[in-house]
């Protein structure tokens, strides 16, 4: 087996993306080249599950294997899990709710496997398909394409920085050793720590091969998962103060440590009402989000103390 495409699925409708992948093997007869293993992290909306169920239950073969968790490991655990089961060379991690941009999605893959000069592929995000389409989508859709969509030439100049694990092949072997850190149990940084370590040891390429983030999700909701990620990011910093460092985020933080508690709940408040209410241009409220997430870090930063 020469690659493992690995799909941990949570409350999403995944057969937008299982039917893109079935539809490249059957047109390009990759069949016994590629096994598919799908894990739901016990999802717990039961419209998405059922559909998930029903698609999956119609299109089992030898090479495809799905299995519903009785609990929800998170983010990092499930893709360890995901890995234990999977029989290729390379494995493939994709995000249930993207979907390839191009019809050679997986072979472009399963060609650098064959030439096998990289540990570690990175195919890159896009936001060129959507299928939410309400203005209340907007502004996450305007926030990935500001801090994620990158071309792989500019990725390539800092490999770590821009791993995503919503697309991405890594080297079996390399996986075993380089695990993610189930330490990170939240949302969000886990694979950012990953690329740390992924970029000391292995070889790492960035290339165009994108695919569409179809999970969009409303501006309050943005707002919720970006306060979510606030302990990972400091456990990112204990981890990797390097990592930490090098971002911008970081210095702005570390100028509103210089407030008291009283301050920064007072600016809390403010920016977060707002973000919320901002009814200019998706630039303005980008600005408002990231001094939040500044001030939130530094909050916490101070109670830590």
């Amino acid at each position: 087996m020469d690659l493992s495409i690995l799909i941990p699925v949570y409350n999403w409708d995944a057969t937008r993306l299982l039917k893109r992948i079935f539809e490249e093997n059957k047109d390009n007869s990759l069949g016994s080249r590629v096994e598919i293993i799908v894990l739901d992290d016990c999802s717990t909306d039961t419209k998405a599950d059922a559909v998930n169920v029903g698609f999956l239950s119609e299109h089992l073969n030898p090479n495809m294997t799905c299995e519903k968790l009785d609990q929800n490991l998170g983010r990092s655990a499930i893709r360890n899990l995901l890995a234990s089961k999977a029989s290729g060379n390379f494995l493939l991690f994709l995000d249930c709710d993207v979907l390839p941009d191009t019809n050679d999605f997986i072979g472009k893959y399963l060609s650098l496997a064959e030439e096998n000069n990289f540990d570690v592929v990175c195919g890159g995000i896009s936001y060129r398909t959507r299928i939410l389409n309400e203005p209340e989508y907007d502004y996450h859709a305007y926030l990935g394409n500001r801090k994620e969509v990158k071309s792989a030439s500019e990725r390539n100049k800092e490999p770590w920085r821009h791993i995503l694990t919503s697309n991405i092949m890594v080297r079996k072997s390399v996986f075993q050793a380089t695990p993610f850190n189930e330490r990170f149990t939240g949302y969000g940084y886990e694979d950012i720590e990953w690329g740390v370590r992924l970029a000391k040891k292995y070889r790492i390429l960035h290339i165009d091969n994108t695919a569409s983030h179809l999970g969009l999700v409303t501006k309050a909701k943005t707002y919720e998962k970006m306060c979510n990620s606030v302990p990972n990011y400091l456990l990112l910093r204990e981890i990797c103060p390097e990592a930490f460092a090098a971002s911008a985020i970081s210095k702005v933080a570390e100028f509103f440590e210089r407030c008291n508690v009283t301050v920064l709940s007072f600016l809390d408040r403010t920016l977060k009402r707002r973000f919320l209410e901002c009814r200019l241009s998706n630039r303005h409220a980008f600005i408002l989000f990231q001094l939040n997430f500044a001030v939130l870090l530094a909050l916490a930063l101070k109670r830590a103390r």
